[in-house]
């Protein structure tokens, strides 16, 4: 495949950009918590792993008092297989989630950012591209689910919650992006 000057240049950016899409201003932080509890269960990186489910589950059922659970972004990776991609969105959709840059690219338009990953130049190259190549399928998944992926890009990119007297921000990358 012979590729353009413009459509090589963008190839390589896959996986190592932090589109526009996954940006978001500090400030949003000084909004009021709507959730406050006593314990807080922030889960992140599932990656797809329906056992990982099964263990937070037991461990947050095991906890007393004001709790609160939220997945932090990331719970879809290698669950391609449409059976598994549906059990753990299922799962997750039922509790409270932001959404990080796998499900925000699940969702995206063109998918410019390849899996969103925003990979740093020290991270090799085939490394981006198996990351590309999973997302490129985790989409072909996701597209069997119009409902379900809809949900998963509706999520929002963070969320402000008062632990105690605690003011924590749930958020899957850093205070200005999912990626970075």
């Amino acid at each position: 495949m012979v590729m353009s000057e413009e459509t090589s240049s963008m190839h390589d950016r896959l996986g190592r950009s932090c589109p526009s899409h996954h940006r978001y201003s500090p400030t949003v932080f000084a909004t009021p918590a709507p959730v406050s509890c006593q314990v807080l269960y922030v889960v992140g990186g599932v990656y797809g792993n329906v056992l990982a489910l099964d263990a937070v589950d037991e461990a947050f059922a095991a906890e007393t008092g004001s709790k609160y659970l939220i997945f932090n972004g990331d719970f879809n990776w290698l669950n391609v297989h449409p059976t598994q991609f549906e059990r753990v969105n299922t799962r997750v959709l039922h509790c409270a989630a932001t959404r990080g840059n796998v499900e925000t690219e699940l969702g995206a338009v063109g998918g410019e950012a390849g899996c969103g990953c925003a990979y740093r130049e020290w991270v090799d190259d085939s490394a981006v591209e198996r990351s590309n190549a999973i997302m490129h399928r985790l989409r072909e998944t996701a597209a069997g689910f119009p409902a379900l992926q809809a949900q998963l890009t509706a999520l929002p990119m963070w969320q402000r919650i008062n632990v105690g007297s605690t003011r924590v921000a749930v958020v899957h990358g850093d205070a200005e992006s999912l990626a970075d």
